[in-house]
């Protein structure tokens, strides 16, 4: 399981997500209340050992589509997303990778992304930042 893989894992594990959204799409979101998109927006290695592991960060963002009709629902909306936050940092589930581990997941900047032009009371969509750093290691 590579580190895209692992990370939509995780994030539709968790409970609030799981129970309305059988998948998660990459690099897609419907227009539709109650869907998800995992985008991934970049990885990088931040040290390269002489034995060939590597420290590597992938770069993803959620977005979520939902219902917007009031204040009720958007502090709803950005409650989901700030106890997601809290379940990803703290994810103390498997963390194996091919070749590799995930050693730790950040999120940042949760909120409001996108509201639709023609109606504000249709779905809108909320973004969560996600930045996963893992560890893959050289086959010997």
């Amino acid at each position: 399981m590579n580190i895209l893989e692992k990370v939509r894992e995780i994030v539709q594990s968790f409970a609030d997500i799981s129970a309305v959204c059988n998948d998660i799409h990459v690099d897609f979101t419907d227009d539709t209340a109650e869907n998800y998109g995992l985008s991934p927006t970049g990885d990088i290695v931040l040290r390269r050992y002489v034995n060939g592991d590597e420290k590597r960060q992938h770069t993803f963002i959620l977005y979520a589509v939902w219902q917007s009709l009031s204040d009720y629902d958007r502090m709803a909306n950005s409650g989901v997303l700030l106890q997601l936050q809290y379940y990803l940092e703290n994810y103390s589930g498997n963390r194996d990778l091919t070749g590799g581990e995930l050693t730790k997941l950040t999120c940042a900047n949760g909120m409001l992304f996108e509201i639709p032009e023609d109606n504000f009371n249709a779905a809108v969509r909320y973004q969560l930042q996600i930045t996963a750093n893992y560890n893959i290691y050289k086959e010997i």
